[in-house]
Formats: C-alpha cells, sequence, structure tokens
C-alpha cells in the first residue's frame, strides 16, 4: 500500500503557515509532496509516485474551523462540470479541493482523503495538526 501526502501550503495566511510548518516536517519523506500548484500539474507530480491513495493537508475558504477531514470522488463525465470543478484552480488559487478534483481527473484517483486546517498560527494547532496527519496516514496504510 502505497499513500502519498500532498500539502498545499500558503504561507500569506495563518492557516497557510501552520501547514508549511507541518510540511517541513514531513518534507523529506520521499512519498511527501508540496502540491501549491495548479490542478493538473498536481496530478502530473502525483502520477509520478504512483500511490494506491492520496491524503492532501491544506484550507479553503469552505472549512470550517479547526481540523476536519473529507473525501472526495467525482461524480460526474460530463467535461463542462468537470472543468468548473478545477477552474478556480487554474486562475491560481490552490485549495484543497481544486487539486484533489485535479487528482481525480487527471491523476487517475477514484478517492480523495483531505484534511482540512483553518485557524490561527500557533504551536499548538501545528503540534495537533502534525498529530492528525499521522493519525490519518496510519489509517490509509492499514485501510
Amino acid at each position: 500500500m502505497k499513500v502519498v501526502v500532498g500539502f498545499i501550503p500558503f504561507f500569506a495566511t495563518p492557516d497557510g503557515q501552520v501547514i508549511e510548518e507541518v510540511y517541513n516536517r514531513w518534507k523529506d519523506k520521499d512519498f511527501v509532496l508540496d502540491l501549491e500548484m495548479d490542478p493538473i500539474a498536481a496530478a502530473e507530480e502525483v502520477k509520478k509516485l504512483k500511490p494506491d491513495k492520496v491524503l492532501l493537508v491544506g484550507s479553503s475558504r469552505y472549512a470550517p474551523e479547526g481540523i476536519s477531514e473529507k473525501e472526495f470522488a467525482l461524480d460526474t463525465n460530463d467535461p463542462w462540470e468537470m472543468l468548473e470543478l478545477i477552474r478556480p484552480g487554474l486562475d491560481g488559487r490552490y485549495y484543497v479541493e481544486d487539486v484533489a478534483y485535479g487528482l481525480l481527473i487527471f491523476g487517475g484517483s477514484r478517492k480523495v482523503y483531505a484534511i482540512y486546517f483553518k485557524g490561527d498560527y500557533s504551536k499548538e494547532n501545528v503540534e495537533r495538526l502534525n498529530k492528525k496527519v499521522g493519525e490519518k496516514l496510519e489509517w490509509l496504510l492499514k485501510s
């Protein structure tokens, strides 16, 4: 079982600073990628590692406060609907959902798992998110 963990840090926001700090703790692992890029490029990077499962860690304007999780699956075959799903990511806004749909459409993934963080920067939030990433990775490796 091979799991790729893709981080989408954005240092200009408090959420992104927490994600960036957690990414820095994991970045030396060969299964970890910085996916702060457009959805098509992200799909190409992930495909190179040929994962069985993908976990994204990032933030979104749609995420609730704190740490939350979501699973993404592609529910359409309509090319226009698919384009609309990734369009914001093509405009330079790299949110978890944009990258997730890029992986589903262009990366061959059937399901993408995500951890969202939204909140203030603090050492406690960094520790909480880091712990959550480790727990979710362990769960994905076992399931």
